[in-house]
């Protein structure tokens, strides 16, 4: 006689059609993506205008373009708010352990967040169980699938946006040198988030600190009397000396890298040899160049669909040069798969 898990992971649903939609502060990003036999393929891509969810406000339902009309539908959201940890246990992980997840997130109030881990190592006598846990608060959560109430795509997931953009990364840069130990910085518009990997791909880190880029914005504003737009552009193309704006800025976030950094090289035995960066920040030669002064590491940017398959025509001439902008996309649908 089959289990009720046996049952329920039969008729559990298995996507192979998604569109993963990366709800950001400025934009919405989405990612229509495909499995099969042969692997994973990219069908469509789009940004659209930005959505201001508010509970005060309600926000129409989503049109997609009907090219990103898949069956289903991987969400990511910013998560300011969000709780991301990642915990150790001693030895095997099983049931009794995972009820301690929640007393580890250090939440004062657990009803009000909608939890979720994902097992990251197997220990195994001495060695530790690590877990990647994540708490977004209900209330933020509670906003999302009213975007998509009928039809299709269908809700299937809601996820954290630099968490997504982690996924993606471990499926590309990852693959190409899994004997080193690497970083990622994944800037956000309020927060960033720093991922480490030892060698062969293991997560040895993820931290998250209130520093985004509308800070940079924000000192480069006051300091030239600019408008937002304008403080965007010069960040962006580097026609104006902002260096010591940038340092100001990003030194409490640089120093605790470093703190992050030299703790997982004794912990782990290992040489952080690359850094990644990933958002728009990454694309500012003043902050990547406060980066590699400080942590004397090149720091380098990655396409998060050059190792995808393409259908003709998935990626619109608006988007060349950005593709940079769907990596939380593409991570959330390479999730979806492999939780299928």
């Amino acid at each position: 006689m089959k289990s009720i898990k046996e049952i329920f992971e039969r008729f559990k649903p298995h996507p192979t059609d998604v569109v993963g939609i990366d709800i950001g502060a400025t934009s919405v990003k989405a990612v229509r993506m495909r499995k099969n036999n042969e692997g994973v393929s990219i069908l469509a891509a789009d940004i659209m205008p930005s959505l201001q969810l508010s509970a005060d406000t309600p926000v129409p339902p989503l049109s997609l373009p009907a090219r990103l009309n898949a069956k289903y539908a991987a969400l990511t959201v910013s998560g300011d708010n969000a709780i991301v940890k990642l915990l150790s246990f001693p030895g095997h992980f099983d049931a009794s352990t995972e009820e301690k997840i929640v007393a580890n997130m250090g939440l004062k109030e657990p009803d009000q967040y909608r939890i979720s881990y994902k097992l990251i190592t197997e220990g195994h006598g001495k060695s530790e169980s690590k877990v990647l846990a994540v708490a977004l608060p209900e209330n933020e959560a509670r906003l999302i699938p009213p975007l998509l109430p009928t039809g299709l795509p269908a809700p299937f997931s809601i996820e954290i946006s630099s968490l997504a953009a982690i996924t993606s990364f471990f499926n590309g840069p990852l693959t190409k040198h899994p004997e080193e130990a690497v970083g990622l910085i994944d800037f956000g518009t309020q927060t960033s988030t720093f991922a480490m990997f030892a060698k062969d791909g293991l997560l040895a880190l993820a931290r998250r600190f209130t520093f985004g880029s509308n800070a940079i914005i924000d000192k480069v504003q006051k300091t030239l009397g600019v408008d937002m737009e304008t403080a965007q552009g010069i960040i962006a193309d580097g026609a104006f000396d902002i260096s010591q704006s940038v340092t100001d800025v990003m030194d409490p976030l640089v120093k605790q890298l470093i703190v992050s950094r030299d703790f997982v090289e004794r912990r782990e035995d290992c040489h952080i040899s690359r850094l990644y960066a990933s958002g728009g920040l990454a694309l500012s030669r003043d902050c990547t160049e406060e980066l590699k002064s400080s942590m004397g590491l090149e720091v380098h940017q990655w396409n998060p669909i050059d190792q995808i398959k393409m259908a003709n025509g998935a990626i619109p001439e608006t988007l060349e040069g950005q593709e940079w902008r769907l990596a939380a996309a593409v991570g959330a649908c390479l999730a979806t798969f492999e939780v299928a």
